[in-house]
């Protein structure tokens, strides 16, 4: 590029000094001038190839301009499109799985181990029922209700009442005894509405498998103790 400017500019000078000769030169006459002008042109040709070695190697082309590359987009569009479905799927089931289980009113997160280890064993229990008169209620029915197990808690309520009923001689305990023949020892008897209410409670919520609140066993609890309590009298 550098020798292409300064051969220009060479030529530029020449040209130049040309013309100043000629300035200097006086005008031709009339005479004169006719005859220069019908002398014949010579034409120059222009060197091509002069001008070719000249500019060879010479770059006149702009850079190209790198194209961006796209930058590779991170999360789920990174995967195929079934990844994606599966993990809608997911995300939906757990959804329903939250709504079912909270609209039910189970505790999700709620100890789980009140099944597994009862607060009150069936050995207990049984013994229990075979030796009712000495039994101790009080005890068994506080880790029922702290366990959350509520129809036994009230079976257990109601068996201290069967109890406080036969220390009384209001009935005759028995335990293959059923408790309709409980209420008809009862006929007639001052206690025979309070027993009615408690049976109706113990079999509605141990054999109806009816499933309690803490707020409905508080309810239910304030009955049961009233009935103990008037059995007891």
């Amino acid at each position: 590029m550098t020798r292409l400017v300064f051969n220009i500019f060479v030529f530029c000078l020449l040209a130049l000094s040309n013309t100043k000769a000629q300035d200097t030169e006086p005008l031709p006459t009339p005479a004169l001038s006719e005859a220069y002008a019908n002398e014949p042109i010579q034409r120059h040709d222009f060197d091509t190839q002069k001008w070719e070695s000249l500019k060879k190697g010479i770059d006149y082309s702009y850079p190209k301009q790198q194209k961006k590359q796209p930058q590779k987009r991170r999360g789920l569009d990174g995967f195929g499109p079934a990844f994606k479905l599966i993990a809608i799927g997911l995300v939906i089931g757990l959804l329903v799985f939250l709504i079912v289980k909270l609209g039910g009113g189970k505790d999700l997160f709620g100890p789980k181990n009140s099944k597994l280890k009862p607060a009150v064993s069936e050995a207990e229990l049984d013994k229990i029922e075979e030796n009712l008169h000495e039994a101790e209620l009080n005890d068994p029915i506080r880790r029922a209700i702290a366990a959350g197990d509520y129809p036994l808690a009230v079976r257990l309520y109601y068996l201290a009442m069967l109890k406080e009923l036969s220390v009384r001689n209001h009935i005759r305990w028995k335990r293959d005894k059923t408790n309709g023949a409980y209420l008809r020892e009862l006929a007639g008897s001052p206690l025979f509405g309070t027993m009615q209410e408690v049976t109706l409670i113990f079999e509605r919520v141990w054999y109806g498998k009816v499933e309690l609140t803490p707020s409905d066993f508080q309810q239910l609890e304030t009955r049961l103790k009233a009935a103990v309590a008037t059995a007891s009298t």
